[in-house]
């Protein structure tokens, strides 16, 4: 600070050197607490002090009077100055009656320098400078000119009026200076106090930034979501309206965000945010509530949900962009829930809304609507799914084998492996349902490892037993795509000693007709390894002629859905003849399943299939049970071919 800053700031010039009201409110309380009895005190010695009773006396009435009188008024705040007043002008009254009656020339020399520390101390560096000038005054007068006005004025010696006029003037001064300091320190402490408050209000208003806004897009989070659609629903029933709530998935976006990098991920996000909430203008509010996930909230003023409009404004996004010189699509999902048909509440009719998305993802559809049934459905797969979990890691399934009829000789020349579960709570549950939920989540590698180990083993132990048998065992789309399979089934192999040429790996036909590329390697291995490979369900989707010939199929295995037509449909029995004769052209064996009738059985032959299977035959059936089965189709047959 410049001199004159000082100068001025010493004389209190400066005017944010005041003291708040705050500040001074409890200066009053806390002066009269120490000041009052000090005073009393300070007046007896007086008093007793020959020659000097009447300042004594003097100052016990006016301290009494005066600071009772400031004591009560301190307690408003419209009266604090005067209450401050009031004290300054006690201690100034008091200095005078000491001055002129000669009290400070006694023991009023040891207190009578307090006055200019107590006016800077209540009223401030600029009052407390003026109120120490007028008390200057009064006792400059005092000393020097009252003893030639009022007789009863004590007449002071010139040496000690010097003396004590310049211990006066340096007391002043050093209160003036101490206070200046003390207010400089406090307006430092002040600004550092206030540049923390600051600087913790911006850390705080980053944190609920961040806590209920999406980082990338600057949309709403989820949490701020939650917020904005209970506010919304209230409104909507208020007024009598409806929302539609749409949850959006975009697709391969951890794959897309691999291949660009994560800025321009960041940059694609915000695009997709960019693009959609333009589409959808003001009548929706957009949240981003994960990394590929958004919501949207859309006012409806009709209790109809109009689907067009959502196809519309949301299936219609064009989400394409070109990323650092890649050209990027990304294609989406979207289920739909709404208030008041489906939820009364934010977290449930959000529950719903991802809930009709992942039903439309399981379906491979672009939008789906809630329905209670698809609930209904979710939750008992989400129970399978944690019960079937369990029934792996405790054994808690089986097998059961269905017999394969050589229909030349009649003999039974192999079993397909078919997985049933008995769970001791839901009872029975069909494959049709659980193999589809172990797909769908992650668990089917673990439960074809299982299948393949317990068939592994018990055509192990048939061989052992003298029953000569093949297994088919069905491999799903995932696992002919896993590069753990070829070192799981080699490792199998040499556990149970069995030859590879002992099972057959039945794949369904669309779980690689759309990617042979990827699915060859691993085939190509097999038949290496010596499986034999068949192609389930053939006929139900689309096989080129090229993928017969690449994948080195061994075995077509025709539907049941045409033998359950045969008899009667002069176009399935068509189809099945084509489809044994181009297998034959191929050098592959025919499988007909689901054959149930001995004409069923007679067309085939006549045809020229090879191998049957069905309820003509025998139902699935346990291992031990099964065994006893084969052994006694064995015999009867012989017995037949003998007469």
């Amino acid at each position: 600070m410049p001199h004159t800053g000082i100068v001025k700031g010493v004389l209190g010039m400066l005017a944010r050197h005041e003291l708040s009201v705050h500040q001074r409110k409890p200066h009053v309380r806390q002066l009269v607490y120490v000041a009052l009895p000090g005073v009393l005190l300070l007046a007896l010695a007086n008093y007793l002090q020959s020659g000097y009773p009447l300042p004594g006396i003097i100052v016990a009435i006016t301290a009494v009077l005066m600071m009772g009188a400031a004591f009560f008024m301190s307690s408003h705040e419209k009266l604090l100055a005067t209450a401050e007043s009031l004290l300054l002008l006690f201690a100034l009254l008091a200095s005078v009656a000491l001055g002129l009656l000669g009290g400070i020339a006694g023991s009023g020399i040891l207190w009578i320098y307090a006055f200019p520390f107590l006016a800077l101390w209540l009223k401030g560096q600029r009052q407390g400078a003026q109120w120490s000038l007028v008390w200057l005054l009064a006792m400059a007068f005092s000393m020097l000119a009252g003893s030639s006005i009022f007789p009863f004025a004590y007449a002071y010696d010139e040496k000690f009026v010097l003396q004590a006029s310049a211990a006066l003037l340096f007391y002043s001064a050093i209160a003036l200076a101490y206070n200046f300091s003390r207010s400089q320190l406090e307006e430092k402490l002040y600004v550092s106090e206030q540049g923390m408050q600051a600087k913790t209000r911006d850390y705080v208003s980053r944190l609920e930034l961040a806590a209920y806004q999406d980082g990338v897009t600057g949309l709403p989070n989820r949490l701020r979501l939650l917020d904005i659609l209970s506010r919304e629903i209230a409104n909507a029933q208020e007024r009598g309206h409806t929302l539609l709530v749409a949850h959006i998935r975009l697709k391969k976006m951890f794959e897309t965000a691999i291949l660009i990098g994560p800025d321009a991920s960041d940059k694609l996000t915000r695009n997709i945010a960019a693009t959609m909430t333009a589409t959808v203008g003001s009548r929706g509010i957009f949240a981003r509530v994960r990394r590929d996930e958004f919501v949207c909230i859309y006012r409806k003023h009709t209790e109809d949900v109009n689907a067009s409009e959502i196809i519309r404004d949301v299936l219609a996004f064009r989400l394409e962009y070109k990323i650092n010189d890649y050209a990027v699509h990304i294609d989406h999902t979207i289920g739909v829930a709404s208030f008041p048909s489906h939820a009364s509440d934010a977290e449930t009719l959000l529950r719903k809304a991802a809930q009709a998305m992942l039903q439309a993802q399981f379906a491979n559809q672009g939008l789906a609507f809630y329905e209670e049934r698809m609930e209904l459905q979710f939750n008992r797969q989400q129970l399978l799914f944690v019960q079937l979990h369990e029934a792996l890691h405790k054994n808690a399934l089986s097998l059961h084998y269905q017999g394969l009829i050589d229909l030349q000789t009649g003999a039974v020349i192999g079993a397909e492996a078919l997985a049933r579960w008995i769970d001791p709570v839901s009872g029975p549950i069909a494959p049709a349902e659980f193999i589809p939920i172990a797909e769908k989540s992650g668990l089917i590698k673990a439960f074809t490892l299982w299948t393949m180990r317990e068939a592994f083993g018990q055509l192990a132990r048939w061989r052992a037993e003298g029953l000569d048998l093949f297994v088919s065992i069905n491999l799903s789309a995932r696992c002919i795509l896993d590069h753990q399979l070829i070192d799981d089934v080699r490792g199998l192999l040499k556990e149970f000693n069995i030859p590879a040429e002992a099972i057959v790996l039945e794949l369904r036909e669309a779980s690689f007709a759309d990617t042979p590329e990827t699915a060859l390697q691993n085939m190509m291995s097999l038949h290496k390894l010596g499986f034999r490979l068949s192609i389930d369900d053939f006929g139900t989707a689309h096989t080129s002629l090229a993928s017969l010939k690449d994948l080195k199929i061994d075995e077509l295995k025709i539907d049941q859905s045409f033998m359950r037509s045969m008899a009667t449909d002069a176009n399935s029995r068509a189809i099945v003849l084509s489809t044994i004769q181009l297998a034959h052209n191929l050098n592959l064996r025919v499988v007909a399943e689901g054959v149930e009738s001995a004409r069923a059985e007679q067309q085939l032959k006549d045809m020229g299939c090879d191998i049957a299977q069905g309820y003509h035959y025998c139902k699935p059936m346990p291992a031990d049970v099964f065994n006893q089965w084969a052994r006694s189709w064995q015999i009867n047959r012989r017995a037949v071919l003998s007469a």
